[in-house]
């Protein structure tokens, strides 16, 4: 089941919602707090506070499912929060990667990863691009992230995967030209 235009473009504005208000709306002291945040240990007053504002509408049950969405954006906001200023709509998280050099293997194992795998994998990632300075489309962080172990979760890393290489190739032709 493909993941419907609407739902992608809600997430892309509630990304760019996020990471403006990460860069621009919230205290050091607060981003500071994203950036340790765990999501087995989800303790951190400003993630309540944007759980309950800007991520009201996600959350969509109670119990234990609500748990792992409410675990997943907590991944979400903590590689947004060490992104700070980095999030641009028009740039892939697969070129994004080609562009900070992440290894191939690196690749390898963001796309294998699931549950708290992927959580770590997406730690490590967020703070590669975060020490080379390379801006991505922080929806593309999301999507992967939420469609774990769902039914689009196959699409969206075959994406990923398409435009690491393709910005991989590019990269390749420019510098043997």
């Amino acid at each position: 089941m493909e993941q419907a235009p609407a739902e992608t473009s809600t997430l892309a504005s509630l990304a760019g919602r996020l990471a403006a208000l990460i860069s621009d709306g919230l205290s050091p002291g607060d981003v500071a707090t994203m950036r340790r945040m765990r999501p087995d240990e989800i303790g951190a007053p400003i993630f309540w506070r944007l759980a309950a504002s800007e991520l009201a509408g996600e959350f969509t049950t109670e119990g234990p499912r609500r748990d792992r969405q409410e675990r997943r954006w907590a991944v979400i906001l903590q590689a947004m929060a060490e992104m700070r200023h980095l999030h641009d709509p028009r740039k892939s998280l697969g070129a994004s990667l080609a562009d900070a050099d992440i290894a191939e293997q690196r690749l390898l194992k963001l796309l294998r990863a699931g549950d708290d795998a992927l959580f770590d994998a997406v730690r490590v990632i967020a703070h590669h691009l975060a020490t080379r300075g390379v801006a991505t489309n922080t929806a593309d962080l999301a999507r992967l992230i939420l469609s774990d172990g769902g039914p689009n979760q196959e699409s969206v890393r075959r994406k990923l995967a398409r435009d690491f290489y393709g910005a991989q190739s590019r990269k390749e032709t420019a510098s043997a030209s």
